[in-house]
C-alpha cells in the first residue's frame, strides 16, 4: 500500500560525505522549527573501509544539527550546526569525568518548555562507559555540554534521543545498558549492545537512575534502539529492534500501564525492518516507521488503531533504495495532518557506488492511505 500524497526531500547531501542516522541523531518539533541531528564524514565511496560505520563515526565524524522553518519542506544549509566534531576527544572527557568521580552538572533547563532538548552522543555499539550528552534551552541554537549520563552501578550504556518528559519535568530516556556485575558474568556475550532498560532524571539531567529493565536477561535474539511513546490512555509504549538470525531485523512493542516499572510484551509490528520510530498521531492511532533493509531497500510504515495490539496493511513510503545501509528514521506530525519523516538513505540510480549510493538525509511528507 502507498501513501496517498508523498513527497521525498533532500534534507542534506554531499558527494564527498556519508551522512546518516537520525534515529540516533533525534528530531524535534518545536512548533514553528524542526531540527535534526545526524552524523556526517568525509567519504570517497571508493572502497567497503569507506562506508564502515565505524569510520564513519569514529575518525573524524561530527554530530551536526539541520533546521527547517517550513515543516520540513526545505532545510537551511547555512545554518547547519556542529554539536561535537571528534568522538574520540569526546570519549576522553567521558574517561576523565569517569576517573575523577566527579560529573559537571548541566544549566537549569524546563524541558515542559517545547524550546527545550536533550541531544546524545551517537552510539557506535561498542562503548564500555557512560555516553555523553548535550541540552539546549533555545531550540537547539546553543548546546550546553558535553555532560556524562552517568548511572550509579552501569558503566555501559548507550543512549539516543528516545525519552519522554513527564508533566512536572522529569525525564525517562529509553537507553541500553548492562549493569557491572552482568558485565562480570558475561551477559555482553549475549547482549553485547546492552538490554533495553529506563532511566529517570528528576533534577533537570543534572543525576540519572535506574528504574527498569524492559526485558529480562540472555533472550534468544538481543533487542535493541528502544523508542517510546506515551498512548492516550498514558500507557507508555516502546518499540524495540530485535536482532534476528542472519542480519534479519524486525520490530517488537513492549507496554507498560505503570509510568515505565513494568513491561510486557505487545505485538510484533512486521516481518522485517527496524530500528523503528513511534508516533502517536493527533486522531489517536500509532504510527510506527522503519527502514526496510532487504530487497526491496527503502522506507515503510504500519498503524494501529488499537494502541499496537494489531497493525494495519504494511505503508510503502518509499522502496527506491540502493542498498541495505539506510533507515534510521524519526517522524512527527504536521499541522496539516501529513507525516514528515527524516532519515537516511541512498539511491539505487546513483551514478556514485559503494555498496550502495551516496549516503544522505533524505525526508518524506505523507498523507497516511488509511
Amino acid at each position: 500500500m502507498r501513501p496517498s500524497e508523498c513527497e521525498h526531500v533532500v534534507v542534506y547531501r554531499r558527494d564527498d560525505e556519508y551522512a546518516g542516522w537520525p534515529f540516533n541523531g533525534g528530531l524535534w518539533d518545536f512548533g514553528d522549527e524542526i531540527l535534526v541531528g545526524f552524523v556526517r564524514n568525509k567519504c570517497a565511496y571508493r572502497s567497503p573501509w569507506d562506508v564502515e560505520h565505524r569510520r564513519v563515526q569514529y575518525v573524524g565524524g561530527q554530530f551536526v544539527v539541520i533546521r527547517s522553518r517550513d515543516s520540513g519542506r526545505s532545510w537551511l544549509q547555512d545554518e547547519l550546526q556542529v554539536v561535537y566534531s571528534n568522538k574520540a576527544e569526546l570519549h576522553a572527557k567521558v574517561e576523565y569525568y569517569l576517573a575523577l568521580g566527579e560529573f559537571p552538572r548541566p544549566p537549569p533547563v524546563d524541558f515542559t518548555s517545547r524550546s527545550a532538548a536533550i541531544a546524545t552522543e551517537p552510539p557506535l555499539g561498542s562503548e564500555a562507559r557512560p555516553p555523553a550528552f548535550f541540552v539546549t534551552s533555545d531550540k537547539g541554537r546553543t548546546w550546553h555540554g558535553p555532560y556524562v549520563m552517568h548511572v550509579s552501578g552501569f558503566r555501559m550504556i548507550h543512549a539516543r534521543p528516545s525519552y519522554i518528559v513527564d508533566d512536572e519535568g522529569g525525564l525517562l530516556f529509553f537507553v541500553q545498558g548492562l549493569r557491572d556485575e552482568e558485565i562480570v558474568r558475561g551477559y555482553a556475550a549475549v547482549e553485547p549492545e546492552g538490554r533495553p532498560m529506563v532511566i529517570v532524571s528528576e533534577d533537570g539531567a543534572a543525576s540519572w537512575r535506574f528504574l527498569s529493565y524492559i526485558l529480562p536477561p540472555n533472550p534468544e535474539f538481543p533487542r535493541i534502539c528502544p523508542a517510546p511513546a506515551v498512548l492516550p490512555d498514558g500507557r507508555i509504549v516502546v518499540a524495540l529492534r530485535v536482532m534476528g538470525p542472519a542480519g534479519v531485523q524486525w520490530t517488537e512493542l513492549c507496554a507498560s500501564e505503570d509510568g515505565g516499572l513494568t513491561w510486557e510484551f505487545v505485538s510484533r509490528v512486521n516481518r522485517w525492518g527496524a530500528p523503528a520510530s513511534l508516533l502517536v498521531l493527533r486522531d489517536e492511532r500509532l504510527l510506527c516507521v522503519y527502514g526496510y533493509r532487504v530487497p526491496s531497500y527503502g522506507i515503510r510504515a504500519r498503524i494501529s488503531d488499537d494502541g499496537g495490539e494489531t497493525w494495519g496493511p504494511e505503508i510503502v513510503i518509499r522502496d527506491d533504495g540502493g542498498s541495505w545501509d539506510l533507515g534510521y528514521p524519526r517522524a512527527t506530525e504536521l499541522p496539516d495532518g501529513r507525516i514528515l519523516t527524516v532519515y537516511y538513505f541512498n539511491d539505487r540510480d546513483d551514478s556514485i557506488r559503494c555498496e550502495g549510493g551516496v549516503r544522505y538525509i533524505a525526508a518524506t511528507i505523507f498523507a497516511p492511505p488509511y
